[in-house]
């Protein structure tokens, strides 16, 4: 009989069942792999090693004490095995061990590597040790190191004073453990520093770099008096010392700690500074190329990591860095660079031509014009308020180093000056004007032009193409890319000389690279320049284009398909186009195009191009290529349309060729066309939903009479399913392509129209989610209906089912006031190409029903609505409507009322003499009905406000009819009614009234702040805030609104709390218009003022047996803090951060939540904006933050304190995410502590990695 088959001990599956669970299992798996770690095969001991490692790394694995130590023990003594491998893999278990086993066990580990470091002899020892103890620290944790720490560093600090290779060794580890768990190690840290200092002079210059980067991790922890010791010893050294290599190592010392803790060295800067300049201009270390170096790149990080305390230095900082950019003792320089570029040289390199005695390999002086380049490029980046400055002085000699021979040092100029021209972006010359006036206040006395000299840029960068090396052409052309972004153009006048050199960087031989960039820049070119004249630059590089086309690169067959795309669409100065005359490039264009286009096997984004481009010259040039080539590329476009990559982009080009002016013939694809798209509107795509509507609508606008009434059906069933209020934008495409239906197949599209899409939008009529666009295009489409005169779809038959809406259902249901507008308009929108007869019927119908007591509620509603709209656009002065809405005004209903407030002030917009005095006059005689008929009046004016900002008044025409003055008298006598509502209203009509004669009101508004009624004050101020809009009068707010804004320094509380609201509202709509009243003494210090928690504005209210106490200053605060938080995020440059952030601080800790909540979310936007000056405050910063994050709810709140206590909670944590992201947030020791405390907390540990995971924006909290 055959006998069963047993698996071998050794190879039975890792699993165990028996009591014990997971630790059985556990100690079952890993005394297997012990015991064959003795075995004699170094490859068995190697692979029981590995395999140890990888259980190790299971998180079900738990190992009891006694396994804690076999192991430890078996790990430790293959540290010192024959087999290199075992050796190499007992160190990497290190780490997998070292997360299982218990403190005791990391110490014996940590003991006996830095045992193996300290080995004066065995140098294989010292390297295991090393990597050993390196690999255990990068596993350490703040709970674990303690352990390792009180082992390790003894030892170290005693082999620092061993031999050089035992200190390196030393050196290195304790730098891990300075920078990881400094924090925890202060009480070593000044014996660690009395250790390492000595090291800085030593004779080994290895030793001194590990020493000086030692130095700079011991300064992160350092408590204030060390690390004072630490930088007055350095200074002591360097002012005595008299070896220049010493010397060079305090430099880099001082940089490295200006680097790491850049923050805490800033208040030293005003003894580095001069002492590193003196180092600089003296002779004896004129030619120290090292020591030069050096020292600029200290000069580089304080610029970087000191950006408060380096301001009034960095002059001295840029002419220091100006004068070396230029150190090259070994060649004599011209000493009028500027003037030699302006001589023309065949060769530029005969400057620096090789004599024959001298070799570069030797000279290491590129160094120093490298680090000066570096520092220079730091400032631009970093300053950009010194922009006219930069321009004066630095351009011109990084333009003159254009033609430095060092190419790694021509690379860093090239990066320099395209950071500058950067800077320059959106920056307005002085005297031009933007669409909003933003134009820079600040910007230089001289304008961008003169500050930047193109003749003489282009000059240098055109020698500099003709370099043979392919990186200078190509930093050439992206410093030209840059030149042209901050022009908007203006290389016109250079192009003839910049072809050739274009022509150049595309030829076959080119680098992909250089090809690539050069076909980018001339791609831009095209598009910046409309309307120059290129006809003879395609003649030159037409053939090198349509070349690149076919190349096999994916990146360069992209860019000139690109290219061809934008030359096919050039027009030549007179407005014909570029190409007309040159069919032969043309007919070529085409053939390389469409071989790309029908070529199955291509790149994605060559396929996206050759479909753009192909549609461009079709659209373009589609009258030249011919029939027969036309007939060939449609059905292909189909065939890409068809295609679910490439669909979007084929969408596209469909719609470029039907918009083109050429009417071009695509009727053998159109109806396949029309069917695709119509498909495509049913897929679940709102990208290619979008893209299929426009196509659509170019479709049918051009080649209707191709489309026939299957295809229309078919289209108009699948609009109708997207006329819905779910997707608004949508819904306005959608209904805008039903318009060109209408427009262009009425007699057809009618029927289908009332089928199909007619209930959708009657439906959508009822949403009180309908407005913008999607309205707009609903009304177009009603009244484009009417114009078909089709009895189906006649101003009856529509007017019928608008008004059936409503007055058909038995009990209707009640719809919103935004759903009664949205069908009053459509109403109105049918009137207007129905006959006078009709809409004077309806007129009459509704005053009629108006008046009859057996109409429904909603019904009267929805005609004053109606009325209104019909006001807006027709004169119905001729109707006795005044007795029908003084009756509506006494109705029961508040919605009422206000209904027929909208209309009274609708109609007077159509018949503005009759209906203005009229509601002026009933102003003054009821008294009861003011606040109603104040509604009425700041209607009128907003509506005669959007027509002076559209631009349709006639210039000399009053838009009010000749009754400003008495509406002004009226609104002036009313600023101080007792009723807060009349008094905003009144403030809006004031406001909003400037808007259409700003120099009558605005002077008259200004005259109410002297008022010594609080009310009128706070009215007046109240009204700029309506003034203060996207098309505000700048030139006559300009004059006044800082007198408005002293009100911020009024007594009463009132006038001070519209007064932060008006500059709150301004600070966000036209920045331009605070920015220079900020510059005053008084402003900002007010505003701050505001934010302080004040006693005397807090009361007591006595509730029966219970006192409640009321902050009357809590509304101040808020409002206060939110224009802080405007200003920063509009004028942010203007104001004084650590001040800004003092008040910010102070607010963390406030009574109420939402305050608190504000001032976290702004000390967020800080650590993103200026985290240098929050870094120097982020321990005091961290107790107002553990305060809230350790707050707990009480069991007896209510729900919406909850919700209220979580949402303050996160945005704490938020906060704490952004400032963690900070560089160097780690060397605060009381913020490092607080954030590990987060860790310790399971739901707070929850909350923080659940931020940082979805990446929060602070600016979008």
């Amino acid at each position: 009989p055959v006998r069963p088959w047993r698996c071998p001990p050794e190879v039975l599956p890792r699993r165990s069942f028996a009591p014990g669970g997971l630790v059985g299992m556990s100690s079952y798996t890993v005394s297997s792999l012990i015991e064959k770690l003795d075995a004699r095969d170094k490859d068995e001991r190697f692979m029981a090693m590995h395999d140890l490692a990888q259980d190790l790394d299971r998180d079900n694995i738990r190992l009891d004490g006694e396994m804690e130590r076999r192991v430890v023990a078996m790990i430790l003594k293959h540290l010192e095995d024959p087999g290199t491998d075992v050796k190499q893999q007992a160190v990497r278990t290190i780490a997998s061990l070292a997360r299982k086993v218990q403190e005791s066990q990391l110490e014996e580990i940590a003991d006996k590597l830095a045992t193996h470091i300290l080995n004066k002899t065995d140098e294989e020892k010292r390297d295991i040790g090393s990597i050993g103890l390196k690999t255990l620290v990068g596993v350490l944790t703040l709970q674990t190191a303690p352990a390792v720490l009180k082992r390790v560093t003894p030892k170290l600090q005693q082999g620092i004073n061993q031999s050089t290779e035992v200190a390196h060794y030393c050196l290195e580890i304790l730098n891990d453990l300075l920078k990881g768990f400094g924090m925890i190690m202060v009480r070593d840290l000044a014996s660690i520093q009395s250790s390492i200092l000595p090291l800085l002079s030593s004779e080994v210059a290895a030793t001194r770099k590990r020493a000086s980067t030692c130095v700079a991790s011991l300064a992160i922890c350092a408590p204030d008096q060390l690390f004072n010791t630490l930088i007055g010893s350095i200074f002591t050294n360097i002012e005595s010392c008299k070896n220049a290599d010493q010397i060079r190592t305090y430099i880099q010392t001082i940089a490295g700690i200006s680097r790491t803790v850049g923050h805490r060295l800033g208040r030293e800067l005003k003894r580095i500074i001069p002492l590193f300049l003196s180092l600089c201009d003296d002779k004896q270390h004129q030619e120290d190329v090292e020591m030069l170096e050096n020292c600029l790149q200290a000069f580089e990080s304080f610029v970087q990591r000191c950006p408060k305390e380096i301001g009034p230095h960095l002059d001295v900082i840029v002419a220091t860095a100006l004068r070396f950019i230029k150190f090259d003792p070994n060649y004599e320089e011209d000493k009028e660079e500027e003037d030699a570029m302006d001589q023309d040289e065949e060769e530029p390199e005969e400057e620096y031509s090789d004599d024959g005695d001298y070799s570069g390999d030797d000279d290491s002086s590129w160094k120093v014009r490298s680090a000066a380049v570096k520092c220079l490029a730091a400032v631009i980046r970093t300053r950009p308020e010194m922009l006219q400055a930069l321009y004066e002085t630095v351009l011109p000699v990084l333009m003159a180093r254009f033609r430095e021979r060092e190419e790694i040092v021509k690379m860093e100029v090239f990066s320099a000056f395209k950071d500058l021209l950067r800077q320059s972006q959106g920056k307005l010359e002085p005297g031009s004007k933007s669409s909003g006036d933003e134009a820079m206040d600040d910007t230089p006395a001289c304008s961008l032009s003169r500050l930047l000299d193109v003749d003489k840029v282009m000059k240098a960068v055109s020698k500099q193409l003709k370099e043979k090396s392919f990186k200078t052409k190509e930093r050439c052309l992206e410093l030209l890319r840059e030149l042209i972004l901050v022009l908007n153009g203006g290389l016109g006048p250079y192009l003839v000389g910049l072809i050739p050199d274009i022509e150049k960087s595309i030829e076959k031989n080119a680098k992909t690279s250089l090809k690539v960039e050069a076909l980018t820049f001339f791609c831009m070119l095209l598009e910046k320049h409309p309307g120059a004249d290129f006809s003879q630059h395609i003649k030159i590089l037409g053939e090198a284009v349509l070349s690149s086309v076919s190349d096999t690169n994916y990146k360069i067959s992209a860019v000139s398909l690109r290219v061809c795309a934008r030359i096919t669409t050039s027009v030549l100065p007179d407005g014909t186009r570029l190409l007309v005359t040159n069919s032969k490039l043309v007919l070529a264009m085409y053939q390389a195009t469409f071989g790309r286009l029908s070529s199955q096997d291509q790149d994605l984004e060559v396929k996206e191009a050759a479909i753009s481009t192909m549609g461009e010259i079709v659209s373009s040039l589609g009258d030249i290529i011919g029939a027969a080539n036309l007939n060939a590329c449609l059905p292909v476009l189909l065939e890409r349309l068809k295609n679910e990559t490439t669909r979007i982009t084929s969408l596209k080009a469909l719609t470029t060729i039907a918009k083109s002016p050429l009417k071009v013939d695509v009727a053998p694809v159109c109806a396949d066309a029309v069917m695709e798209c119509a498909a495509f509107l049913r897929k679940n795509d709102r990208a290619l939903k979008q893209a299929a509507l426009t196509t659509l609508a170019a479709l049918i606008a051009s080649y209707s009479s191709n489309i026939g009434p299957e295809l229309h059906e078919s289209v108009v069933k699948e609009l109708a399913g997207l006329v819905s209020d779910t997707e608004l934008h949508l819904t306005h495409l959608a209904l805008d392509l039903c318009v060109c239906i209408v427009q262009h197949s009425p007699q057809v599209a009618t029927s289908l129209m009332h089928t199909y899409v007619l209930p959708r939008a009657l439906l959508i009529l009822q949403s009180s989610l309908l407005q913008g666009a999607a309205r707009e295009s609903l009304k177009k489409l009603f009244a484009t209906m009417v114009t078909t005169g089709v009895a189906l779809c006649s101003f009856k038959a529509l007017l019928d089912a608008l008004l059936a809406i409503v007055s058909r259902a038995p009990s209707p249901t009640p719809l919103s006031r935004q759903a009664l507008s949205s069908i009053a308009q459509c109403v109105s929108s049918i009137c207007g190409p129905a006959q006078q007869a009709e809409w004077t019927a309806t007129v009459e119908r509704f005053i009629a029903e108006l008046g009859a007591p057996s109409t429904p509620e909603q019904v009267k509603l929805l005609l004053l609505h109606c009325l209104g709209e019909i006001g807006k656009s027709f004169d119905l002065s001729a109707f006795a409507l005044e007795a029908v809405l003084i009756q509506a005004f006494a109705s029961g209903t508040e919605d009422t009322k206000a209904a027929a407030s909208h209309a009274l002030g609708s109609l007077a917009m159509g018949a503005i003499t009759k209906y203005l005095p009229y509601i002026l006059d009933q102003v003054e005689k009821q008294a009861e009905l003011r606040y109603l008929l104040l509604q009425s009046l700041r209607q009128l004016i907003t509506l005669k406000a959007a027509i002076v900002k559209a631009g349709d008044v006639k210039t000399g025409v009053d838009p009010m009819g000749g009754h400003l003055t008495p509406v002004m008298a009226l609104l002036m006598k009313q600023c101080d009614a007792d009723e807060e509502g009349v008094r905003s209203l009144v403030a809006e009509c004031l406001g909003r009234l400037a808007l259409i004669a700003p120099g009558e009101v605005l002077p008259k508004v200004k005259e109410l702040i002297s008022s010594n009624k609080p009310e009128t004050r706070a009215t007046a101020v109240s009204a700029l805030k309506f003034t203060i809009t996207d098309h505000a009068p700048m030139a006559e707010l300009s004059g006044c609104i800082a007198d408005f804004l002293l009100l911020l320094k009024d007594e009463s509380i009132m006038v001070r709390k519209a007064a932060l609201t008006t500059f709150n509202s301004a600070t966000h709509t036209k920045p331009a218009l605070i920015r220079p009243v900020l510059a005053t003494d008084w402003l900002l210090p007010t505003l701050y003022g505001e934010t302080v928690y004040k006693k005397d504005l807090v009361r007591t209210v006595n509730l029966g047996p219970f006192q409640h106490k009321v902050d009357d200053g809590a509304e101040l605060r808020k409002l206060a803090l939110a224009c802080m938080d405007t200003l920063l995020d509009k004028a942010g440059d203007r104001l004084d951060t650590p001040v800004f952030l003092q008040h910010v601080e102070a607010r963390l800790s406030d009574e109420l939540d939402d305050i608190m909540q504000a001032a976290f979310q702004q000390l967020a936007k800080l650590a993103v904006r200026d985290p240098a000056c929050v870094r120097e405050v982020l321990d005091t910063l961290s107790e107002p933050l553990g305060a809230v994050l350790n707050k707990k709810h009480k069991e007896s709140a209510s729900p919406q304190d909850v919700e209220r206590h979580n949402e303050l909670l996160r945005t704490a944590m938020v906060t704490v995410v952004a400032l963690r992201r900070m560089h160097d947030s780690n060397t605060c020791h009381k913020f490092s502590g607080m954030v590990e405390a987060i860790m310790q907390d399971a739901k707070l540990r929850a909350l923080l990695e659940s931020i940082s995971a979805e990446g929060e924006n602070p600016n979008a909290i």
